[in-house]
């Protein structure tokens, strides 16, 4: 019986000695809240210029995303054609160069021409006499003098005569061929195809000894000194765009980032994409756009005060962002990390959409070097 007890004492004592153990054991681990706490001394934090305070609000611009792609307004781009059936008989521009209203981009020629200046040469020369010779007869007519036969010829000839000088004469004057020139015997084989627009010649359809037919286009002139974004914003967006806006711009066909105004705002919804048609004007350095380019759109509306941190507060590990949560404790200031989500950033601050209140007191500035105690402290643990 004796044995018994003493062997029961034994265990008991055993069991209360790795009791202890293992509660000292547990209690020199370091608890998860302590390996992401750090700190730093006063005077150490004022050296690195860390300043303690609260989060404040910022004004953030609404920003609408979207596509489109880069225009001219009809009146900008020209497909110049021969006004008539003819070959050409030189070519005086090449793609990509800038042409003036007016320059001629190419000389046709062909024996129809000079065929259509005879006309018009033979219906002057007639029409000399024919004028005189109605003038004389209807004189006689209005007397009762002369046949009314007579006065009836020779007004059918001089209605003959002014039609064919009308429509020889219009022909004429849109080739260009000068009237005078033709009635003083000065003809032309050749006339001269000139572009209806300043501009850039964009292509050339044609080469020399080719035939030029009017339904077909010779060259392509576009004017791009007011091309415009054409931008698709899609329904959930629409009412962010307002006229007037202010928009960037970025091409594929260029690494420059373009400064634009909203200036019109559709009222109808594309058929296919469910979105509307935003014009958007260029206002900066329009080098190097052109149309067809694809491009993306920035479009800022409004503006509303969100909680922010300058950028000095803010530091990233990966694709982390943190801020550190400050302390004052004694000679010392505490530090704790938190990982914040982000938003839009601007003017040297970044929006804070979640991880910290605007109750709570953080570091101001100094994050970079906080980061790195940071990573020092938790080595060291």
């Amino acid at each position: 019986m004796k044995t018994s007890i003493f062997s029961l004492l034994i265990g008991m004592v055993w069991l209360t000695s790795c009791t202890n153990k293992s509660t000292q054991n547990t209690s020199t681990q370091p608890t998860p809240s302590a390996q992401e706490t750090f700190t730093l001394e006063s005077k150490v934090a004022d050296q690195e210029h860390i300043t303690i305070g609260k989060a404040g609000l910022q004004t953030f611009t609404d920003v609408v995303k979207a596509n489109g792609n880069m225009k001219v307004s009809p009146e900008s781009e020209a497909s110049v054609a021969s006004p008539i059936g003819a070959n050409v008989k030189r070519i005086l521009v090449v793609e990509g160069q800038r042409v003036s209203r007016g320059q001629t981009l190419a000389l046709v020629s062909h024996p129809d021409l000079l065929e259509l200046q005879g006309r018009y040469l033979n219906a002057s020369s007639r029409m000399d006499y024919v004028s005189k010779e109605y003038q004389r007869q209807k004189k006689l007519y209005a007397s009762k003098i002369g046949a009314g036969k007579d006065f009836q010829l020779i007004t059918s000839e001089y209605r003959q005569l002014q039609a064919e000088l009308n429509v020889t004469g219009r022909q004429l004057s849109l080739m260009g061929i000068s009237l005078k020139a033709v009635k003083a015997g000065r003809t032309v084989d050749a006339i001269a195809i000139k572009s209806p627009i300043a501009g850039t010649v964009e292509t050339v359809s044609t080469m020399v000894g080719q035939y030029a037919d009017p339904q077909t286009a010779l060259f392509t002139v576009v004017n791009t000194d007011h091309i415009y974004a054409d931008i698709l914003v899609f329904e959930n967006d629409l009412s962010k765009v307002k006229t007037g806006s202010k928009a960037q711009l970025i091409a594929k066909s260029s690494p420059v980032r373009y400064e634009g105004k909203v200036i019109s705002v559709g009222n109808m919804f594309d058929s296919t994409t469910r979105a509307v048609h935003v014009r958007v004007a260029i206002t900066s350095n329009r080098d190097r756009l052109v149309p067809g380019a694809y491009v993306t759109a920035t479009i800022f509306s409004g503006g509303s005060q969100r909680l922010a941190v300058s950028d000095e507060a803010l530091s990233s590990d990966g694709d982390r962002h943190y801020v550190f949560l400050a302390r004052k404790s004694g000679n010392s200031v505490v530090f704790t990390p938190r990982e914040v989500h982000i938003g839009q950033d601007a003017n040297g601050f970044t929006e804070i959409t979640s991880g910290i209140n605007a109750s709570e007191t953080i570091a101001l500035s100094g994050a970079y070097t906080l980061m790195s105690e940071w990573k020092k402290a938790d080595a060291e643990q």
